[in-house]
This record gives C-alpha cells, sequence and structure tokens, in this order.
C-alpha cells in the first residue's frame, strides 16, 4: 500500500498521510484501495481495506455532508467536515475525491485538525468555523493541502464562479462560454491566511490528472464510472 505524507515540519510526535488507490483489494472502478463504505464497494473489502492503514485503529470516520460543521474527538456526533483531536487514542480522518482535504496541527503536537472543502464547504465557511474550535492561535498552526482537483481541470458555472468572487485571483475564464475555471486550493489557503494561518504547504497534486494514484468524482462522472473510490487523508498522534 502506497501513501503519500506530507512535506512539512510536523512535530515528531504526529502522524500525517494520505492514501492513494493502490494497494487494497477493491476491483473495477474501486480498483484498489476504496476506502469509502457509501460509494456502493462491497463493505467487506472496504474495512479490509481500512484495516490496511497506518494507525487504522486510531481512525474515526464522519458522515461528510459538504457543510461547515466541526466536532471533536471523541464525538457521537459524526454529520460533519471539519474533525478536531487533542487525545492520542484519536485521530481525523477526511475522505476525498476531488475536494480538498485539509490538515492542521499546531506548533506542540497536542492538538490536530482536518477539514473536508470542496466548492460547497468553503462557501459556506468549514475553515473558519473549524479553526474557531480549536484552542492554539492560528499563528501557531501548520497547514497542509492535500491532492485536489486543479483548477485547470475544475470547471464551474458562473453561479458557483460568482460565490468566490471574492478570491477573484482564484477565477479563470473557461474554454466554454459562461464557464469558469476554479482553484480550490488558491481559495483555501486565502482563507486560512486571512483567518491568520499563514504557514501552509499545498501538495500540488491533481486528482483529476493522475488516475494512477488517485480517485476523481469528476474523472468518473465523465467516463461514467459513477460512483467512485475515495481516499483519505489523516492526521493524529503515534
Amino acid at each position: 500500500m502506497a501513501v503519500l505524507t506530507p512535506d512539512w515540519a510536523v512535530p515528531e510526535n504526529v502522524f500525517a498521510y494520505t492514501t492513494t488507490r493502490a494497494g487494497g483489494g477493491s476491483s473495477k472502478a474501486y480498483a484498489s484501495l476504496n476506502v469509502g463504505k457509501h460509494v456502493g464497494d462491497c463493505e467487506q473489502t472496504v474495512e479490509e481495506n481500512r484495516r490496511k492503514l497506518p494507525y487504522h485503529e486510531k481512525l474515526i470516520w464522519l458522515n461528510q455532508v459538504h457543510g461547515n460543521r466541526c466536532v471533536t474527538l471523541p464525538t457521537t456526533e459524526y454529520d460533519a467536515d471539519g474533525v478536531i483531536s487533542r487525545d492520542k487514542g484519536f485521530a481525523c480522518a477526511i475522505m476525498t475525491a476531488d475536494c480538498l482535504p485539509i490538515l492542521l496541527v499546531n506548533e506542540r503536537g497536542d492538538e490536530v485538525a482536518a477539514i473536508h472543502a470542496g466548492w460547497q464547504g468553503l462557501v459556506k465557511g468549514v475553515i473558519p468555523n473549524t479553526l474557531k474550535q480549536l484552542l492554539s492561535a492560528p499563528d501557531t498552526l501548520l497547514a497542509w493541502i492535500g491532492p485536489a482537483i486543479s483548477q485547470q481541470c475544475y470547471e464551474v458555472s458562473g453561479a458557483v464562479s460568482e460565490a468566490f468572487s471574492r478570491w477573484p485571483q482564484a477565477i479563470l475564464p473557461g474554454a466554454t462560454q459562461g464557464k469558469f475555471m476554479l482553484d480550490l486550493p488558491a481559495v483555501a489557503k486565502a482563507q486560512l491566511a486571512q483567518a491568520g494561518v499563514k504557514r501552509v504547504t499545498l501538495s500540488g497534486l491533481c486528482t483529476y490528472s493522475n488516475p494512477a494514484l488517485f480517485f476523481s468524482h469528476r474523472r468518473s462522472s465523465q467516463c461514467q464510472q459513477v460512483p467512485c473510490g475515495r481516499q483519505v487523508s489523516v492526521i493524529g498522534f503515534k
């Protein structure tokens, strides 16, 4: 199984990674390390895939709803798109297939968080809502924006682009009239900076244009292979 580790100065007691789609037991459109139970794959196979993950016994899986709610572990409320942990026994996990996975850790290494941020979550404020619930000051945080769909592959409608008018640097005209190319990582970085998080590292990896490495909802939709699998980005304490 191949995982990617963020290129950042993470405290030694913290682990963080994003899975690729390689090394699991799923087949066909889900091949091979699909970790999403909600996409139509065999549940037993997904469970086996999840057990292969580093520190799998610590991972808490959310019901992600493209909203702005954040929960703190341990919890009995799982409908959320932001999650915080200060407990060694519980690690944050965010599934994606084009949306942004954002991992956060403070300098002391005693507070971590993960955010699922698609365009809806960015508009609804999932980033600032999660930051408000952290005990750490924004200038003590390090952030990593993991693999997601890149601007050159993400065409959106005029209505969606209008929702991001506060970040004109993240919008380019599309090849089709009335369409626009949206840079989700750039918006997330700008929102983090506005909240005081200055140390942000971008993976620079595109889920859409790397079919051997990542699941991509948009790519699968265009190939009429919906639903598709999910990768997961994880952060927690060793």
